[in-house]
């Protein structure tokens, strides 16, 4: 299930820019981006996310070639490297995928000088 604002349980110094069942990507005060995932969370400038979800795509495709329990690690600079499984990686992946649409449509959205309504 995919929810695309889902401010209620997020706290008050971050906005959710994209959730799913399984994470969510939120911006922080500081203008960067915080992904949980899992027990994972990491702080991105909000122009890392594209080449994260380039990564995460890259493995995503590479799952279907999977014949057995594969794992996959995944770096992302200045945090510790990540082991998934293949589920892991294609949830990770859409969870990108949404988030990186919601950066670009903010991006329309501020170039066009309209506001994103927030959700209390």
């Amino acid at each position: 299930m995919i929810h695309p604002l889902m401010a209620s349980s997020v706290p008050s110094d971050t906005s959710v820019l994209f959730a799913t069942d399984h994470g969510s990507v939120e911006r922080t005060t500081q203008g960067r981006v915080r992904l949980r995932f899992g027990g994972t969370s990491w702080i991105l400038a909000s122009s890392d996310v594209p080449g994260l979800r380039d990564t995460t795509r890259s493995l995503a495709s590479e799952v279907y070639h999977c014949e057995r329990d594969c794992r996959w690690q995944l770096r992302v600079d200045g945090h510790p490297t990540v082991v998934l499984d293949s589920d892991e990686v294609l949830r990770l992946d859409a969870l990108l995928d949404g988030a990186v649409t919601m950066l670009e449509l903010d991006a329309i959205l501020d170039g066009a000088s309209i506001s994103r309504p927030v959700v209390a």
